[in-house]
């Protein structure tokens, strides 16, 4: 029961889903942003990310699959995660740039850009040791959060807290399916949390 549990919430909270969680938490949660930002305009921001975050990744790792690249979607060894790492954050630094060049908010535009240097950092630390993907997402989500919360007095408390008890849960339950040691889950999220908070903070 439990294993099923915790394969459940690694899909549910699996790591190309965070950069649409965190615009979708900040589009209808009550913020100045939120606000401003018309119910045409979120949805198409919504649509546009989802495409370049979860489908084009998706629809290469597949292809790879087809191709025999990898030998499944979880993608177990080092070499297998090369590709879609790489590729994942050429698709997020492409809609990092597109948004920047409409001029939407720094928060929409840095948060996509924290995914992609994570991503990145994360295909680094692959060539050596394996880090938590999902634990990377989870602790970049809490990292903007908090960010957010900080520079812009955006009352998104509850919100917070509800990611921490979500970065609970996946550590949980990457530990229980023994994807991770529990230095790989730690540093996974320490990493994602640091490079989020210290771009939306400081940028």
């Amino acid at each position: 029961m439990q294993t099923k549990l915790a394969q459940f919430i690694s899909y549910l909270f699996h790591p190309l889903l965070m950069c649409f969680y965190g615009l979708t938490l900040l589009f209808y949660s009550n913020n100045y942003i939120s606000m401003f930002v018309s119910s045409s305009l979120k949805l198409l921001i919504l649509s546009i990310t989802f495409a370049f975050t979860i489908f084009l990744p998706a629809l290469n790792a597949f292809i790879l699959l087809k191709m025999k690249r990898i030998d499944s979607m979880q993608m177990h060894t080092q070499s297998e995660r090369v590709v879609p790492y790489f590729t994942t954050s050429l698709y997020y630094f492409a809609l990092y740039y597109l948004f920047y060049t409409i001029g939407f908010s720094s928060i929409i535009t840095l948060l996509i850009l924290g995914g992609g240097i994570s991503i990145l950092l994360t295909l680094l630390i692959n060539y050596k040791w394996k880090i938590s993907a999902h634990m990377i997402g989870i602790g970049g989500l809490c990292g903007a959060l908090l960010a957010i919360i900080f520079k812009h007095s955006i009352e998104s408390v509850w919100i917070f807290y509800s990611a921490i008890i979500v970065a609970g849960l996946i550590g949980f339950a990457r530990l229980k399916l023994e994807a991770h040691t529990p230095s790989q889950v730690y540093s996974g999220y320490i990493l994602g949390f640091v490079v989020e908070f210290l771009l939306l903070f400081f940028f």
